[in-house]
C-alpha cells in the first residue's frame, strides 16, 4: 500500500493454493481481510477506519472506493472483475 494503492496478492506463493489471511493493515488506515482459491483472488473484504479515498487493484483490475469511517466494503473476484457487493 506504500504506492498509494493497495496491491491485492502481489506475490502469492505457488504452495499456498488455497487460503486467508484477516486483519492486514494498510497504509490509509484500512483493515483487510483477503481469502484465495487456487492461487487466485475469491474475496476481499475491507475496513475503513478513517474514512477516505481508497484504490484496489489486482492484476488489471482496479477499483477506487470512497469510504466511510468504520463501514466495511466487500469486493469479489469473478469473471477477471472486481466486483463490489
Amino acid at each position: 500500500s506504500h504506492m498509494g494503492f493497495i496491491h491485492l496478492l502481489p506475490a502469492l506463493p505457488d504452495a499456498w493454493k488455497d487460503g486467508e489471511v484477516k486483519g492486514l493493515c494498510a497504509k490509509g488506515n484500512f483493515e483487510l481481510d483477503i481469502q484465495w482459491n487456487n492461487g487466485t483472488l475469491a474475496s476481499v473484504k475491507l475496513l475503513s477506519k478513517n474514512g477516505g479515498n481508497c484504490e484496489l487493484r489486482y492484476g488489471d483490475e482496479v477499483v477506487k472506493l470512497k469510504t466511510v469511517k468504520g463501514k466495511t466494503y466487500s469486493l469479489n473476484y469473478q469473471n477477471g472483475k472486481l466486483v463490489k457487493l
